[in-house]
């Protein structure tokens, strides 16, 4: 099964920050089934003997115990990244594991119980910081990072989704999304925030597998939009 470092060399392969290209987490090469749905069958009246006309219900009562995906999410808790002076929420039950980001190390933020950026997980993301390419390339960042971005998404092929910009405070964001293939399939979610003031750009790869997208998409969706980075970093 491919992982994520795999990932950003063979169809990332932009960010002229060393850093970012080698220190990439694993993914993890496990049989990960679909979370199953039992079906509910209405329940059918029992014919009667009584030949006069009966009246049979037809809308049987269906039971409610199924809910939106949203509402199955576990609770997040907030966590300090202090040395970028940055927070995220995350399940209290997930793997924080913090590289030195200042130095080209990376962040994780795993479901799976993982002691260090060598082991193997599925699900989660990982966030490094490219503090040097827009500079060494002489210009501001997020014309870097959207250079990169294009390019990143030319090279993930037709299943990529178009790129999705915002502006965020400080922040230039920039996501796209696009399948991988592997012994386990995929769903990888690239986002950069790129600061024109610090020259800095964090470069987020957020993983699940392709059969768990329905249910994981909120929550994917809830740590992203909680990862909230210092502007002056």
């Amino acid at each position: 099964m491919r992982n994520p470092a795999t990932i950003t060399l063979s169809l990332l392969l932009v960010v002229s920050c060393a850093a970012l290209s080698t220190f990439l987490p694993r993914v993890v090469a496990e049989n990960s089934s679909p979370t199953s749905t039992s079906s509910l069958t209405p329940l059918i009246s029992q014919a009667t003997p009584i030949p006069t006309p009966t009246t049979t219900p037809t809308n049987a009562p269906v039971s409610s115990s199924k809910t939106e995906p949203a509402k199955q999410l576990t609770k997040l808790v907030p966590r300090a990244i202090p040395e970028i002076h940055a927070t995220i929420c995350i399940p209290e039950d997930w793997t924080l594991v913090q590289g030195s980001l200042l130095d080209g190390g990376v962040l994780l933020a795993t479901k799976e119980k993982i002691a260090s950026e060598a082991d193997t997980w599925s699900t989660g993301l990982s966030m490094s910081i490219d503090r040097n390419g827009a500079k060494d390339s002489d210009q501001k960042a997020s014309v870097y990072a959207l250079a990169m971005a294009r390019e990143a998404l030319e090279k993930a092929g037709e299943e990529a989704s178009p790129l999705r910009e915002s502006q965020e405070g400080a922040f230039h964001n920039i996501r796209f999304d696009f399948p991988v293939q592997g012994d386990q399939s995929l769903m990888v979610t690239e986002e950069m925030r790129a600061n024109d003031s610090t020259g800095t750009v964090a470069v987020i790869l957020w993983q699940m597998p392709k059969d768990e997208t329905g249910s994981l998409e909120a929550l994917k969706d809830s740590i992203l939009t909680s990862l909230k980075l210092d502007p002056a970093q």
